[in-house]
């Protein structure tokens, strides 16, 4: 089971169940060693809140306790109550130059020990292989991994993406990954990357896996363990990592922070204090104290991307770690700017967030978030006929559209945009440095002029202001009542695209707050369309809203079809499970509001959605929709 509670970006907080354990991700599995324990089983999991650790059959094998392990299991021998993954051995076999087991030999020697996650003997791919030989090393290693599947039917199995440094073949290996049965996703072969700092081919790597496997299973980083890494890869949608960095820089007396790695005979403070540094000088650190401040900093990163993305604010994490070395910052720099990769986060990334969009460089401009805003904008959003156009500075928040005047400010990270739309997210919702909204200033002809070009049929006059006196003057905005009904109007069209406008009609009275001078709900007569959600601006339809939305909506548009089964259950107003959806909007994304229809498009209930249409069609466990309202 691999079940999905929260998200941002492409990461995503899920509940992993591995046989009778139960794993949180995104997590790291620990390297545990069965001769060298600087740290051992159980200080992992009682000083750390360890889950999950991984080890080595070819070592095991080799182990001077090998006998032992065979004998009484990994589980007892570690002191390990918690899923056990066991590596093959692969890298180590390369490394040493020596082959002594075979593919049949390993899988059955990993169950013999007691392993809960199984990885086949695949084919090691050397950055100096070329095609042919990496394509054969793919082509291998898959027939591996497909046996392996008919044998490994107790275990979850891994499923190892090879490909080396071309790119199409390490689409090809996700693709047939992703069909071979596999129950984990290890992108394996990205150690050589990380050691030379080629953080671009890293990313392209773990980009071009995750576009091509199923979306309902873990995604393993395979060798990934130092903790300045994490939050980039989480953001890519890895679910897992592993370390046995923790021990192997403490041998060397290195020292791991979020932004790089000490040598801790070079420091003249600890910029830490971690249980392991508290108190102590650089001198009084231990081979084993260093071990704890590095498990204890590498823990302390995987809670902290966590609570980002529970807070919707993974993106502004991300954007601090990657300063930590220009190479790093180059790579995240070429992320944001291919637009292909952009496009593909945009679908998993949420339409809200429980936080504010933080503006951290120009950077944060090629976000999805605000691709999305822009796109939504340029092919949803259709302004008023026959008022004067304002054009102003974002700063006049006051200036609100009236029944004869309409606003558009113009110093936006999201270039013109309507003051109507003020309160939605992410509009109303960005943070940005006074200084800067100044230089967007500058940047802001072009989208003016693209806004005039595009609407100008729809306005009488258009006015340019840059001051607040020119505003009063030309405007009689501060004499004439809001006009809150174009404010839902817009919001309609922003939330579910051009026809949902429709649905204001008929006797319309609007409820405002009177403490922020915010639409609250929408009536028509005596009944309820919908409610503003103060937080973020958006439309939640009452039964009448979705109602009507079902009849200007043009089918699928904002649907999710559920199996007959499910329908009387949504009636009850119980959530959507994903293995009841038979179909779903293609353009719905994480936290839309959605209506709930069955086979027949008949109307059965409203929610918010958790999954995209494509996580609906791979994933067969979890929640797909929240129902907000079932209707009988």
């Amino acid at each position: 089971m691999f079940e999905i509670k929260a998200r941002d970006a492409c990461a995503r907080i899920c509940d992993w169940k591995i046989g009778k354990y139960k794993v949180m991700t995104p997590n790291i599995a620990i390297v545990v060693n069965p001769d060298k324990q600087i740290v051992t089983p159980r200080e992992l999991k009682d000083i750390f809140g360890a889950e999950i650790i991984i080890t080595n059959a070819y070592i095991i094998r080799n182990s001077k306790k090998a006998k032992q392990i065979e004998k009484e299991g990994m589980h007892k021998v570690y002191d390990w109550e918690g899923p056990i993954y066991t590596d093959s051995g692969t890298f180590q076999m390369y490394s040493h130059g020596s082959v002594k087991i075979g593919p049949e030999e390993t899988i059955a020697y990993q169950k013999k020990i007691g392993s809960d996650i199984i990885t086949p003997l695949d084919l090691f791919t050397l950055p100096k292989d070329n095609h042919e030989v990496a394509e054969q090393k793919l082509k291998d290693t898959m027939l591996r991994i497909c046996e392996a599947r008919e044998s490994v039917t107790s275990q979850d199995l891994v499923g190892p993406i090879q490909g080396g440094r071309f790119l199409e073949l390490r689409a090809e290996a996700a693709g047939a990954v992703g069909k071979s049965g596999a129950d984990v996703f290890a992108v394996g072969g990205i150690v050589p990357l990380m050691e030379r700092y080629d953080f671009s081919k890293l990313i392209d790597t773990i980009m071009v896996a995750k576009m091509n496997l199923p979306l309902n299973k873990p995604v393993h980083a395979f060798g990934c363990g130092h903790p300045m890494l994490f939050s980039l890869l989480t953001l890519l949608g890895v679910d897992l990592f592993d370390s046995a960095a923790y021990a192997l820089y403490a041998e060397d007396r290195r020292y791991m922070t979020v932004n790089g790695t000490l040598k801790v005979d070079d420091i003249s403070e600890l910029p830490c204090n971690c249980p392991a540094c508290s108190g102590k000088k650089p001198s009084d650190m231990k081979m084993r104290d260093i071990a704890m401040h590095n498990l204890y900093v590498t823990f302390q990163e995987i809670k902290t991307i966590r609570q980002a993305i529970v807070d919707g604010t993974l993106f502004e994490l991300a954007e601090m770690r990657v300063r930590a070395h220009p190479a790093l910052f180059d790579a995240y720099l070429k992320l944001v700017a291919n637009k292909e990769y952009v496009e593909f986060m945009e679908k998993f990334d949420p339409v809200t967030k429980g936080r504010a969009f933080f503006y951290t460089g120009s950077v944060s401009l090629d976000r999805p978030a605000v691709f999305r805003a822009e796109k939504r904008l340029s092919e949803r959003y259709v302004p008023p006929k026959g008022r004067n156009g304002y054009i102003v500075r974002s700063f006049e928040r006051f200036a609100k559209s009236t029944k004869s005047s309409h606003f558009i400010m113009m110093d936006t990270i999201y270039g013109a945009l309507p003051s109507e739309l003020l309160n939605m997210y992410p509009f109303g919702q960005t943070i940005v440095p006074s200084s800067v909204s100044k230089d967007l200033l500058c940047d802001s002809e072009k989208s003016i002029n693209d806004y005039i070009s595009a609407y100008k049929s729809y306005y009488p006059k258009f006015h340019i202001l840059s001051k607040y006196k020119d505003v009063k003057e030309f405007s009689d905005f501060e004499k004439t009542p809001v006009d809150h009904v174009l404010e839902v109007r817009s919001l309609l069209m922003y939330q579910y695209g051009r026809g949902a406008e429709k649905i204001i009609f008929g006797d319309i009275k609007l409820e405002i707050s009177k403490k922020t001078g915010r639409l609250r709900r929408i009536y028509i007569g005596p009944d309820i369309l919908g409610t503003i959600r103060a937080e973020d601006g958006f439309f939640i339809p009452a039964k009448l809203g979705a109602e009507r939305l079902m009849s200007a909506l043009p089918k699928p548009a904002y649907r999710v079809v559920v199996a007959d089964d499910a329908v009387p259950f949504v009636r009850e107003g119980k959530s959507v499970f994903s293995k009841f959806v038979i179909g779903a909007d293609t353009a719905i994304r994480p936290y839309d509001e959605v209506l709930i229809v069955d086979s027949l498009d008949n109307l059965i209930g409203t929610g918010k959605c958790i999954l995209n249409h494509d996580e609906m069609m791979d994933f067969k466990e979890g929640v797909a929709v929240k129902t907000r309202l079932g209707f009988s």
